[in-house]
């Protein structure tokens, strides 16, 4: 086993397997933000100090939207990253569950007493000791599976299952070597599954909870405090029809503007950009727009239909539907999630 306070970066990248302590570590950490040809879905930061943070996130939406879940994989004392409980605790997880009855059907967290990830070619693999909650991810990133064991700690059992269907990407590009992962200066992003047909399957304090639909996971990471770094936040992920869209648009904490837009087409990456990307509120949601160049605009409609977290009035998440297309083309219905962070006045 690698300890993950005793190595540089570029040793952890290419390690089988990082061990994480349950508490934050001293010293400096190194923070990778350029891409590399392997190891895509990789630890990218040394060492868990009292300002860097990093996590591994998978959510799964129903088209129609009304059923959803997130599970959520972090290494962050709450001095770093806000929400996660602890200033000296850093491997929590966090599990939300929607269901067509409530907006919020089930939400719970739990710390780990350590935690594991071993890389696989471009793929990894996590375990949070002590949760129940564990990710394995294939090599190639094809596929990934969480899988939660959690029915005395959590009351929870069952499978999030994803089968890719859209190419991983960063922030201003497809999946290569050599490439920026910073989505605003201070911030990493790898998008692993942008979207992906998804089979979940959970019981829950003895109900069982089952639908398909849209899957999705990235990682992010930072190295300074994530409210020292972002003003605003506004990211998304859905489906409309053969289009798979991911969407950022924020700004600093200093109020420079920053975007990222992706987009696929039946399997095939069609724009993957950090210019042309416009999320402006609405009355019902918010007005999504990216700029394909010679393939036209993309224009899709998110309706905030269920609040499914909110937290001191500086962050919530939405899941909804979404309509749109090319603009002049033929339009789509399909589901989104969306969150939004706004620390300009905190």
């Amino acid at each position: 086993m690698f300890f993950l306070w005793s190595f540089v970066l570029p040793t952890l990248i290419h390690a089988a397997t990082v061990t994480f302590p349950p508490t934050v570590g001293v010293g400096a950490s190194d923070v990778l933000y350029t891409s590399s040809a392997s190891s895509f879905d990789s630890l990218k930061i040394s060492n868990v100090n009292s300002t860097t943070y990093e996590w591994y996130y998978f959510d799964a939406i129903s088209d129609d939207g009304s059923y959803s879940v997130v599970a959520t994989f972090f290494v962050a004392p709450d001095t770093a990253f806000p929400f996660t409980g602890s200033p000296t605790m850093t491997l929590k997880v966090l599990l939300s569950i929607q269901t067509p009855d409530s907006d919020v059907f089930y939400l719970n967290g739990a710390f780990a007493t350590d935690a594991q990830v071993t890389t696989d070619g471009d793929g990894a693999s996590g375990v949070w000791e002590g949760t129940g909650l564990s990710f394995n991810g294939s090599s190639d990133m094809s596929s990934y599976e969480v899988v939660i064991d959690s029915a005395d700690v959590m009351g929870v059992t069952g499978t999030i299952s994803m089968q890719s269907i859209a190419p991983a990407h960063y922030p201003c590009s497809a999946a290569q070597a050599g490439e920026t992962m910073q989505l605003m200066p201070n911030i990493g992003w790898a998008n692993a599954i942008p979207d992906s047909q998804a089979t979940i399957q959970l019981e829950i304090n003895g109900q069982n909870v089952s639908f398909t639909g849209s899957g999705y996971h990235d990682m992010n990471w930072g190295d300074i405090p994530f409210t020292d770094a972002v003003g605003t936040w506004h990211w998304g992920h859905g489906r409309l029809g053969p289009y798979s869209l991911v969407w950022f648009d924020g700004t600093s904490q200093d109020g420079t503007p920053y975007a990222s837009g992706y987009v696929s087409m039946n399997g095939a990456i069609i724009g993957t950009q950090c210019s042309g990307v416009n999320v402006t509120a609405s009355t019902s949601g918010f007005d999504i727009g990216i700029d394909l160049g010679d393939e036209g605009v993309l224009q899709a409609q998110f309706s905030t239909d269920h609040t499914l977290l909110s937290f001191d009035g500086v962050y919530y998440r939405w899941s909804g539907s979404l309509v749109g297309g090319i603009s002049g083309g033929e339009q789509y219905t399909g589901s989104a999630m969306f969150d939004e962070f706004d620390f300009t006045s905190s």
